[in-house]
């Protein structure tokens, strides 16, 4: 039955690959980062990648960051190359931010055999681990079918990733019953990824990567000098971070009835895709609210607003160092909250919704 299954998701993926590029090219429309090595993406590789590198590949900007500590420790101790891919182009730019010419990297392919057996034969890697909750069949079967050791680290299965894979429950212990090692983040995941086909011997509760993660040396301290841009200590400052739509309607509602009793507050949003920034911008200023674009700031300039927009990648971390509490968006949608730990590294007291 597994097989049958999985030969009816290569003919889908096969047939839906144009489907993907024009998808890619319709985003590209509003961000020309997508039409940036898009090649990539289906199996046209660089021609620098080194030959058998461990690959981990991380989706975006949140992936990205929970296997550095991984990523640092492979760097350190061992002297095989590290390829990463991702899918967005944020998680790109976090690649190249945190590793630089340390590391490789790439996007991922589609999940088409014949582009995954491309890619395959061209990196030739030792292994490949898979962080989070990627769950692709084609790159999973292909890879062992190449004897290529495959792993899932940091793996967690919400809600709604396991019931979307047990509607493919065939296909997934078919897929699955060849992996090496699952490092999943807790009990229920174990569960989950088990009942999905996994092995459970080999399967091991280790906990969230992003545990390990540490606060840039000097954070503090930027973030003392970027809320003197503001007023310092004198203006109360709230952060939200990595929002989702409604979540900032949300906010500036809470904004207003606040600033009744603090007049002074400012509210910082940061939002979690950048292709919604104009959006947000116009949703601020439909509220009422003077708000100033950090992509417009220049160079120590005083900020006088209501709402500062952060739209500038990377910046996040900052913007938590410089504010008086934090609110971690994604935990007040179906989304699921993004990383309750970063302000907290960086010492700011932490509030989250009930979809944490």
């Amino acid at each position: 039955m597994g097989q049958i299954y999985s030969l009816f998701y290569r003919v889908l993926i096969n047939l839906l690959v144009p489907v993907v590029l024009v998808r890619f090219l319709i985003r590209g429309v509003s961000r020309r980062e997508y039409w940036q090595r898009l090649s990539e993406r289906f199996g046209r590789l660089p021609t620098h990648l080194s030959s058998g590198p461990i690959w981990i590949h991380a989706v975006s900007v949140g992936e990205v960051n929970a296997v550095r500590p991984l990523v640092e420790y492979l760097l350190k101790n061992s002297d095989v190359p590290v390829l990463l891919s991702c899918v967005t182009p944020t998680g790109s730019a976090q690649i190249t931010r945190l590793f630089g010419s340390r590391v490789s990297q790439v996007y991922a392919p589609v999940d088409s055999g014949i582009i995954v057996n491309r890619v395959l034969g061209a990196v030739k890697p030792c292994a490949i681990i898979i962080a989070e909750r990627e769950l692709w069949t084609n790159f999973l079967l292909l890879s062992i079918l190449r004897q290529i050791h495959f792993a899932f680290a940091n793996l967690r299965l919400s809600d709604t990733t396991f019931s979307r894979a047990r509607f493919f429950l065939p296909l997934c212990r078919h897929a699955l019953k060849n992996v090496s090692v699952f490092c999943v983040q807790t009990k229920v995941d174990a569960e989950r990824i088990t009942a999905l086909g996994a092995n459970s011997e080999l399967v091991h509760v280790t906990g969230n990567l992003k545990f390990d993660m540490k606060a840039p040396d000097g954070i503090q301290e930027s973030g003392v000098v970027l809320r003197e841009r503001w007023g310092g200590t004198g203006r109360p400052t709230v952060v939200l971070g990595s929002s989702h739509e409604g979540e900032e309607t949300q906010f500036l509602k809470l904004m207003i009835e606040l600033r009744v009793d603090f007049p002074e507050l400012v509210a910082v949003i940061v939002p979690r895709h950048p292709e919604r920034f104009n959006r947000v911008f116009r949703q601020i200023s439909d509220c009422g609210f003077s708000v100033s674009r950090v992509s417009e700031w220049q160079s120590d300039a005083k900020v006088n607003a209501d709402v500062i927009l952060v739209d500038s990648m990377g910046k996040l971390l900052e913007f938590y160092a410089a504010s008086d509490i934090a609110i971690v968006g994604g935990s007040f949608t179906a989304v699921g909250g993004h990383n309750v730990l970063e302000p907290i590294l960086v010492g700011t007291p932490v509030v989250f919704g009930p979809d944490m």
